[in-house]
């Protein structure tokens, strides 16, 4: 009887082998052109245009793969996108794509109805795909081809990664999380901001968004400085800063000093007073590590604790400037409205958000403490 069985079974998988079509929906990587990176502009008449960076595979194994740069013009993103695909010899396709340029003349415009359609299109990659601002059209870096040795993508890619370490921005901004950022009235978002000096590609700091529009733009460190008031980093956040070494004399030196590595504490608290002004306190407590000092002593304990005292003042009063052109571009990065919404939703029913964000009162505070000298010491 097990025999019987065995060969009846036999008998079917060898059928249903027989039987299977295989796969009928396939594509020979030869025959696809992968774009690595695309950008979108806003034109002078208001239409977008669309450059991508498309990958061509290698004829023979011994060759290596080339990239070409392609743009078209259209009413909407998808008339763009279209056009491209008209153009260019075989098929199109994103998924490999990893970085999302646009110009700024859009993003001023809004990146919501041009940008949506990659947000919701499930054939477009979304969690893993950087967006970023340039500070000039997109498609005049993507029309670089090439950086070095590396292709556009690739090195904007690499690029964007290795600001994202030193806490230039951080955590990453990706289609994804910028599509549930433009549906939350409760708080705004900042993007990458990238520019190019002279036959560089290089880092400008971040640009706000409030709602889905830019609104200003914040310089390196204080990119940097406004991912640590969020209670975040990439791995290592570097200043560079001059200091009095001593209160009776005038002598100062340059110090420079990580607070991404070391623990940090950072207290964030929303309040409403009786008269309905809404008050913040944001406090932060770093733990720095020097890793150059050009003063002309050591540093002891005494000149330690000065030392404290000064970056804390500086860092302080920068923080206090960061806080200002939040609210001068109206951007809303730490989520202040959200707050209102959860624990004082009658106040937020009742006000404009989109004009008292910039009268809320900020108090915030840092406070540095130097941990380790290193072999300066």
């Amino acid at each position: 009887m097990k025999r019987c069985r065995g060969a009846l079974c036999c008998a079917m998988l060898g059928l249903s082998t027989a039987l299977l079509t295989g796969c009928w929906d396939r594509e020979y990587l030869k025959d696809l052109n992968l774009a690595y990176s695309a950008g979108f502009d806003l034109t002078k008449d208001h239409k977008i245009k669309e450059t991508v960076e498309l990958i061509i595979p290698p004829k023979t194994e011994q060759s290596s793969t080339r990239n070409e740069i392609h743009s078209a013009v259209g009413l909407s993103t998808r008339g763009a996108s279209n056009i491209l695909r008209a153009r260019v010899r075989g098929n199109m396709r994103v998924i490999k794509n990893s970085v999302q340029l646009i110009g700024r003349s859009l993003a001023e415009e809004g990146i919501k109805a041009p940008m949506d359609v990659n947000f919701r299109d499930p054939k477009n990659p979304s969690s893993d795909v950087r967006l970023i601002v340039t500070e000039n059209d997109a498609s005049e870096i993507i029309g670089m081809k090439k950086v070095g040795e590396l292709q556009i993508g690739e090195f904007l890619s690499q690029k964007i990664s290795s600001l994202e370490r030193m806490s230039l921005f951080y955590p990453p901004e990706t289609v994804n999380t910028v599509f549930r950022s433009l549906t939350d009235p409760g708080q705004d978002f900042a993007l990458p901001y990238i520019g190019v000096q002279g036959s560089e590609i290089v880092a400008k700091g971040v640009a706000l968004f409030h709602d889905q529009s830019y609104s200003g733009s914040l310089g390196k460190d204080q990119s940097i400085l406004l991912v640590l008031m969020k209670g975040k980093s990439g791995g290592n956040a570097r200043f560079t800063k001059t200091v009095n070494l001593d209160t009776t004399k005038p002598i100062r030196g340059s110090i420079s000093y990580n607070v991404g590595s070391k623990k940090r504490k950072r207290e964030f608290h929303v309040s409403v007073a009786r008269n309905g002004d809404v008050h913040v306190t944001l406090s932060l407590k770093l733990q720095a590590v020097i890793e150059e000092f050009t003063g002309p002593q050591l540093l002891d304990d005494k000149a330690v604790t000065r030392v404290n005292r000064e970056l804390s003042s500086i860092m302080t009063e920068e923080a206090e400037g960061v806080v200002r052109e939040l609210q001068k571009a109206n951007c809303d990065i730490f989520g202040v409205g959200r707050q209102l919404m959860a624990y004082h939703p009658k106040l937020w029913k009742r006000i404009d958000w989109n004009k008292e964000y910039r009268n809320v009162q900020f108090h915030t505070q840092v406070q540095v403490s130097i941990i380790d000298t290193g072999v300066i010491q």
